[in-house]
C-alpha cells in the first residue's frame, strides 16, 4: 500500500499550527480554538447533535482506580466550557456514545448510563469479566458497542435490550480501543497489530479495514471514507481506505497527547483531548 505524509504540528505553549503540504496539497488542519488547561486528564470527546454540545470524558486520576473523581464536561462548539463538572461520581470515565437522550459512558468495568435531561447518572451495568473498559460506540438501532482494551480480556461487549454481554471474541481482535459505526461495520482500533479492523454487525466476521503502523487510540469516518485516528502519543493521521497516510497533528515530541477524538461532520471539524496537558483543542480538517 502507499504511504504518503503531511506533516503538520500543532503547538500549544502557545497554541498554533504550523502547516506544510504535498504536492497536491491534500489534508490539513487549521486551529479553530484550544481551551484553557481547566481539565482533569481529559479522555475522550463526544458530539451531541441534537443539542450541539460536546461532552468531554475527565478521568482526574488513575485510568484504572475506582476513585469516585470522574466526571463530564460541556463545553460549546466555540470552545467555550458550559460546566466543567456536569455530571460527576464517576470513577475513571473514557469512551462516550450518545444515544437517545443518554450518554453512554465506559468506566473501568461498568457501563455508565447518563440521562442528558436528568444531568445524572441513572443506570450501571456491570460488565463481567471486564479489566480496562475504553471506547463505546452506538449503531442506528441504538446497540451500544464496548472496547475492552487489557491483553487478558480483548474483548467488544455489546449492551443491548437491558443486556451486557461480551458480543465477540476473536483472535484477531487484540487490545482493541477505538471504535466507530460504519453502516453494518464496526470498525475497531486493533493496537494489538496497529491496524483497524472491520466487524459486521450482522454476522460478526472480522477483515483488516486498513494498516495504521501504530497503536489506536480514537477512530472516526468522515463523510468521504478516510479514517481519522489517533495513536494517543500524539499523532493524530488521516487514512484512506486504500492506504495511503497523512499525518494530520505530531505533539509526540512535545509530551502532548492525542486522544479519543471527535469528528463533527458538519463543521468538518476534529476536536482532540489532550489528555494530560488538561486542554480540548479544535481543528478544520481541510480538503
Amino acid at each position: 500500500m502507499r504511504h504518503r505524509s503531511v506533516f503538520v504540528i500543532l503547538v500549544l505553549f502557545p497554541i498554533m499550527v504550523i502547516m506544510t503540504s504535498s504536492p497536491s496539497g491534500a489534508f490539513h488542519l487549521v486551529k479553530k480554538w484550544a481551551t484553557d488547561p481547566v481539565f482533569k486528564v481529559p479522555e475522550s470527546v463526544c458530539w451531541d447533535f441534537d443539542r450541539e454540545i460536546l461532552y468531554v470524558s475527565n478521568i482526574a486520576g488513575n485510568p484504572g482506580e475506582k476513585d469516585g473523581e470522574g466526571f463530564i464536561s460541556r463545553v460549546s462548539i466555540e470552545g467555550e466550557v458550559r460546566k466543567l463538572r456536569w455530571v460527576t461520581g464517576l470513577n475513571a470515565p473514557k469512551g462516550m456514545a450518545v444515544f437517545g437522550g443518554r450518554i453512554y459512558v465506559s468506566d473501568i468495568d461498568e457501563l455508565a448510563v447518563i440521562d442528558i435531561r436528568m444531568d445524572k447518572v441513572v443506570e450501571r451495568y456491570k460488565a463481567e469479566g471486564a479489566v480496562f473498559l475504553n471506547d463505546v460506540a452506538a449503531d442506528g438501532k441504538g446497540n451500544i458497542y464496548i472496547s475492552d482494551s487489557s491483553r487478558e480480556n480483548s474483548v467488544i461487549y455489546r449492551f443491548a435490550d437491558g443486556e451486557l454481554e461480551v458480543w465477540l471474541r476473536h483472535k484477531d481482535i487484540q487490545s482493541p480501543n477505538g471504535l466507530c459505526v460504519d453502516g453494518n461495520r464496526l470498525v475497531v482500533g486493533n493496537s494489538g497489530d496497529a491496524t483497524l479492523k472491520a466487524v459486521d454487525l450482522r454476522d460478526r466476521t472480522v477483515t483488516t479495514a486498513v494498516n495504521v503502523g501504530s497503536s489506536v487510540d480514537g477512530v472516526k469516518i468522515d463523510s468521504k471514507g478516510n479514517y481519522i485516528v489517533t495513536d494517543w502519543r500524539g499523532r493524530t493521521a488521516l487514512i484512506e481506505p486504500d492506504g495511503g497516510i497523512y499525518i494530520l497533528i505530531d505533539t509526540r515530541s512535545d509530551g502532548i497527547n492525542a486522544a479519543d477524538i471527535e469528528l463533527v461532520d458538519e463543521y468538518d471539524m476534529v476536536v482532540i483531548p489532550t489528555f494530560s496537558d488538561n486542554r480540548v483543542v479544535a481543528t478544520k480538517l481541510i480538503y
